[in-house]
């Protein structure tokens, strides 16, 4: 109401005036605006960061409490709880709290007070401290152990460890004593040289049926390992018992002795053989005597007897079950079978009879050999030899090459029918023959009727056979064994 009042004094310059009007009730409204807008944005930041800081708020107190719990257990100086040193809760102790509880002096002090007195058998005492031996305890370590666990891993998680270890199990160390074997054992051994340094030992003379020992000192050295064993048991009991320990060391020169009675006995021992047969020579071969000694009669012997005394043991002998010249003897020694067969027909069938047994006469058959007719004397050809003479085709008397030669295969058949033998292949004739009753003959044709038979013996077979006027003569010869029996008349 007031602007139109105003315009309507101004009159003429109304447009002017009512536009510079317009423009500053523009102006007012936009300041209102912003004047608003900016007291909208002051409520709402004041909430937002009020909301961020109550949830930071423990978060923030949290961590800042486990950094100075933290920073609280790395500078403490007590052990955590359930921790346990050689039977003793160190929990909440310092070091030297927990070195104190678990009587770290006194035990210092028991290692200095162990000693054992090693006395020889010359009398000569040898005194060994744990002080020589660099005896030791590990209670310092185990203390330094306890102390450290659950440090070292930043001050957060060394703060949740210290927590943790309340509800945790029980944690055990140990207490134990060490020495430095080493150290003893170089003692031992210059203490065990010293001792043996002036003795010899006697070296045993092996005769062709005896040994002739005499005792020296050497068999009864101080033996520095047992001498270890000794005085390591030893040091321990005495750091147990908080006294002197004295160690009586007595020479074991009995056991000591027994390996080297067992080393000579490998030396001396022999173990006997037979006499064999060796298949490709057919010979013999030397049997061997058995030598060996009792070790036990010998040990106790030395044992017993006094330094510089002379202990004899004879051997014991033992003597093969089959010599060489047995063995020898027994190549070819009995007769298997023989049998003898008179020859009847031309000179040709003689003739082939006698290539026959050449052919065979000599054979050797070693055990499990088995003898071929057809193979030794092979084809009958006239190339070979052999002539015309009758031989037996579908029951007839024919002419052939070779004809006769049955009578060889049938007389040798014939000397070893009786015996045990073992025939593998042979046929009857297809008709009786004249020199042999029936069941005793043997058939052969080259490529299709053969006589076979196996050396089942355990020697060696020599086969002869010969053609003397008309005699036709088949031997074997061998050896005949308790298992092996025979037939007493070659000729029935």
């Amino acid at each position: 109401m007031e602007v139109n009042r105003f315009f309507d004094f101004e009159g003429g310059n109304m447009s002017a005036r009512t536009e510079s009007v317009n423009i500053t009730a523009k102006d007012e409204n936009v300041e209102k605006e912003e004047k608003r807008t900016e007291g909208v944005k002051r409520q709402r930041i004041p909430t937002a960061v009020k909301i961020v800081s109550v949830a930071l708020v423990p978060v923030i107190v949290l961590f800042v409490s486990l950094f100075l719990y933290g920073m609280y257990i790395q500078n403490a100086a007590q052990i955590y709880a359930n921790i346990t040193i050689g039977g003793v809760n160190v929990s909440g102790l310092t070091q030297e709290e927990a070195l104190q509880a678990l009587g770290v002096t006194e035990h210092d002090e028991r290692i200095n007070n162990t000693r054992i007195g090693l006395i020889l058998p010359d009398e000569t005492e040898i005194i060994i401290s744990g002080h020589d031996v660099d005896m030791q305890h590990n209670i310092r370590e185990k203390v330094e152990a306890a102390y450290s666990i659950g440090r070292g891993e930043g001050v957060f998680l060394d703060a949740i460890s210290y927590m943790q270890s309340y509800s945790a199990e029980e944690m055990v160390f140990n207490v134990e004593f060490s020495l430095n074997e080493d150290l003893l054992n170089s003692i031992v051994t210059e203490v065990a040289e010293v001792y043996n340094a002036d003795l010899e030992a006697s070296v045993p003379v092996i005769l062709e049926d005896r040994i002739d020992f005499t005792k020296g000192a050497g068999q009864v050295n101080a033996n520095d390992q047992r001498m270890f064993e000794l005085t390591y048991v030893g040091l321990f009991d005495s750091l147990e018992s908080g006294n002197v320990v004295e160690i009586t060391y007595e020479l074991q020169g009995d056991i000591v002795f027994v390996l080297e009675v067992m080393e000579l006995r490998n030396e001396i021992f022999v173990a006997a053989a037979s006499s064999e047969l060796d298949l490709e020579t057919l010979e013999a071969t030397e049997c061997v005597i058995g030598v060996d000694f009792d070790t036990h009669e010998f040990a106790t012997l030395v044992g017993e007897a006094e330094l510089g005394e002379t202990v004899t043991v004879y051997f014991d002998f033992t003597y093969p079950e089959i010599t060489q010249e047995y063995m020898e003897s027994l190549l070819f020694r009995d007769l298997i079978g023989r049998r003898t067969t008179q020859a009847g027909g031309t000179a040709g069938r003689l003739n082939n009879i006698n290539i026959a047994n050449q052919a065979i006469n000599g054979t050797i058959l070693l055990p499990g050999d088995e003898f071929s007719f057809n193979q030794i004397v092979g084809p009958r050809t006239s190339a070979r030899g052999f002539q015309s003479a009758p031989v037996i085709s579908n029951g007839q008397f024919v002419p052939g090459i070779g004809g006769g030669i049955c009578q060889t295969s049938s007389t040798l058949f014939a000397a070893i029918r009786p015996s045990e033998l073992r025939v593998t292949e042979r046929r009857p004739h297809s008709r009786p023959i004249s020199y042999l009753p029936p069941g005793w003959d043997a058939a052969v044709a080259w490529g299709h009727i053969d006589f076979r038979f196996v050396n089942n013996t355990d020697f060696p077979l020599k086969i002869y056979m010969s053609l003397e006027g008309r005699t036709v003569t088949a031997e074997v010869w061998g050896t005949i064994r308790d298992d092996f029996p025979r037939e007493a008349d070659w000729n029935s």
